[in-house]
């Protein structure tokens, strides 16, 4: 319960729920065991947030329907950006309700990060790392990577893990200078990893190591600081705020961590979402709606906060 309320102080609409499950536990039975109950609380307050599902197969606006969407993130100024890996496009909504408002031609995108009207993507193609813009569609072209997957933005850095490599580079928003963490790291050392995000309030690094199931934490230079284990292997993340990390697995289901405690809180199932096949992109706009990939069954779901 502390746990929980430090996360959320301040938020009435939040404490509501709070106190909507503090009621229900007097009256019903009381239980045994102490963690149990904790466990349960945590569960029901955080997922009673979350009330409306909704997927996404056709965008308004859209030339035609979702193929494969495979990755998916939002600015600081509210955008949602859709790439569409098998149609070549990147979608830019205002809110995915909305109607389309910027379509970029992008053959193969995978990985994509968003900084007000720029995005970095990475291309399955080539296998190069682009800074696209906006507004005049224009691409430049940051070099080549060894399989490149997740990518962040972190003050000026972009960092973009290299999942041949089993390493992370980070260089400048330009390309100008790069530096690599993860692949010989004792401990540290990943496997195959996949999504990396950023802790904004600390500006500290999440690092899917998908080969491990597990989530490596580092400060912004490389240096390695902690390991959560999960039970899943982890795919593809995203930050959600109060130090709390939303992450897509391979097995379809979203888990919910918490970097600060260093623990896996609690999981969505893959049948509360409607069974995707796996989890290739997650996303968390200013509102904390998440938003998920599920490019098996061409759709993007929505999770309304």
């Amino acid at each position: 319960k502390q746990w929980y309320q430090r996360r959320v102080r301040g938020d009435e609409d939040i404490m509501s729920c709070v106190a909507s499950v503090e009621e229900e536990e007097e009256e019903g039975d009381n239980d045994e065991n102490g963690d149990e109950d904790q466990a349960s609380f945590i569960l029901c307050s955080l997922s009673s947030l979350y009330r409306t599902t909704h997927s996404y197969r056709l965008l308004a606006g859209a030339q035609d329907r979702l193929k494969f969407p495979f990755s998916v993130c939002c600015n600081n100024l509210g955008s949602v950006f859709i790439t569409d890996w098998e149609a070549g496009l990147i979608y830019q909504l205002e809110n995915i309700e909305d109607e389309v408002c910027r379509m970029v031609s992008f053959p193969s995108a995978y990985g994509m990060a968003a900084v007000g009207d720029t995005i970095y993507v990475t291309s399955e193609a080539d296998h190069h790392l682009y800074m696209v813009n906006l507004a005049t569609h224009e691409k430049t072209d940051l070099g080549n990577f060894h399989s490149p997957d997740g990518i962040c933005y972190l003050s000026g850095y972009v960092y973009t893990v290299e999942e041949q490599n089993n390493h992370v580079r980070g260089m400048t928003s330009f390309g100008d200078s790069s530096f690599t963490f993860g692949n010989n790291n004792g401990h540290f050392t990943m496997s195959k990893p996949g999504g990396v995000s950023v802790y904004t309030e600390k500006e500290l690094l999440a690092v899917c190591d998908r080969g491990n199931k597990r989530i490596t934490v580092w400060d912004r230079l490389g240096t390695p600081l902690h390991i959560i284990p999960l039970p899943q292997h982890p795919d593809c993340c995203s930050y959600a705020g109060y130090g709390i990390l939303v992450v897509g697995t391979s097995e379809g289901e979203v888990l919910f961590v918490d970097l600060d405690c260093r623990q896996h809180v609690f999981t969505w199932t893959n049948k509360q979402l409607k069974y995707p096949g796996f989890i290739t992109g997650v996303a968390v706009d200013n509102r904390q709606n998440v938003y998920i990939c599920d490019p098996k069954n061409h759709r993007v779901i929505k999770v309304y906060r």
